[in-house]
């Protein structure tokens, strides 16, 4: 087990006198994760829309004008019995004259114009269980719903729901995509500065070597300097990232990253700290000699 506060002392020695390489690595990592963040945090947003999309999404079936009330709800009945389906309004077309002229208060006119022999057609607006609203079931529900006697046209947001879930699968394509690149660029970031610190006190380092210090004493300080930087890049790319969403708040709305995908984004610094110094001490620890 390695002494823990002599592995500090070595640690602050590695840090003391190093400001502005420190603060060069802290910089660069932290941008660094600023990119990362940022498509994070579009990936997020994109996912709260299709799921409140998909939670909301339903099916609206239109009849025709032949159709009487009896038989629509003797339809909507047959159909509250088929599977995935949680429940069935019948839309009168007095009733989707009305929720027009609520929501559309602006396009009344078009309703004037047309006179008073038109009217809306009446729809079911099919309510689906939650396991059932992604776009493979509700196409499949709609195609049976569309083959209905009196059925003129079936709609569920089939315009929109594919492409916006083409587009969150992309965009963790890219996140998954940057995180690979920012461990990587990260971990040479962070490899450079174990490096330069490796070569500052290698006679120090090569010293305690001599004097039996196990290989774990002499390469905590430097791992323990790696996590550090990793930490604090990570932490001050959020913070940066948190900055500029609160200064677009105002004019974009938006959320932020949740709880637990900050703390990935801090668990992947101490990680990308850890493996860059580690990388920087296999390549730069001096050996003593014989």
């Amino acid at each position: 087990m390695i002494p823990a506060l002599p592995m500090l002392r070595e640690a602050y020695l590695n840090i003391r006198g190093k400001r502005a390489s420190l603060l060069t690595t802290f910089l660069m990592v932290s941008l660094s994760f600023v990119v990362f963040d940022t498509f994070l945090v579009v990936t997020w947003n994109l996912r709260c829309i299709l799921e409140r999309e998909q939670r909301a999404v339903g099916i609206e079936v239109f009849l025709d004008g032949r159709v009487g009330e009896a038989a629509a709800r003797s339809m909507a009945d047959m159909i509250n019995g088929m599977d995935g389906v949680m429940s069935v309004y019948y839309v009168s077309p007095a009733e989707a004259e009305a929720m027009f002229r609520a929501e559309l208060p602006e396009r009344t006119d078009l309703l004037d114009m047309m006179g008073d022999d038109f009217h809306l057609p009446a729809s079911l607006q099919i309510g689906l269980l939650p396991e059932w609203r992604n776009t493979e079931r509700i196409s499949t529900l709609a195609a049976s719903l569309s083959g209905f006697e009196g059925v003129s046209d079936v709609v569920y947001g089939e315009d929109y729901l594919p492409g916006l879930t083409g587009l969150i699968g992309t965009l963790h394509k890219l996140d998954l995509f940057a995180g690979t690149i920012i461990l990587v660029g990260v971990s040479l970031v962070v490899a450079g500065a174990v490096r330069l610190a490796v070569a500052r006190r290698s006679l120090t380092v090569e010293m305690m070597t001599i004097m039996g210090a196990s290989d774990g004493f002499v390469r905590a300080p430097f791992l323990f300097e790696g996590l550090l930087s990793g930490l604090a890049g990570s932490v001050g790319g959020l913070l940066f990232t948190y900055a500029v969403s609160l200064i677009l708040s105002g004019s974009i709305d938006h959320s932020f990253l949740p709880g637990r995908w900050i703390g990935g984004v801090i668990l992947l610094g101490a990680a990308t700290g850890l493996a860059g110094s580690w990388m920087g001490l296999s390549s730069s620890l001096p050996r003593p000699r014989k």
